[in-house]
């Protein structure tokens, strides 16, 4: 994700939740994006296993 998508995603949340810290909430769309594009990751391999099979 580049860094200006994380920056408008971490706007985005700051709206959503006033109050929020921008480093916490720059920290929570960075991880929300790993976690996102690891569960993406696994998905594919398991799609490529199964294919393969």
């Amino acid at each position: 994700m580049s860094d200006e998508a994380i920056e408008q995603w971490t706007v985005r949340l700051r709206e959503t939740a006033p109050g929020t810290e921008e480093e916490t909430a720059r920290g929570f769309v960075r991880e929300l994006y790993d976690a996102a594009r690891h569960d993406l990751d696994v998905e594919e391999a398991q799609a490529d296993y199964e294919r393969e099979e």
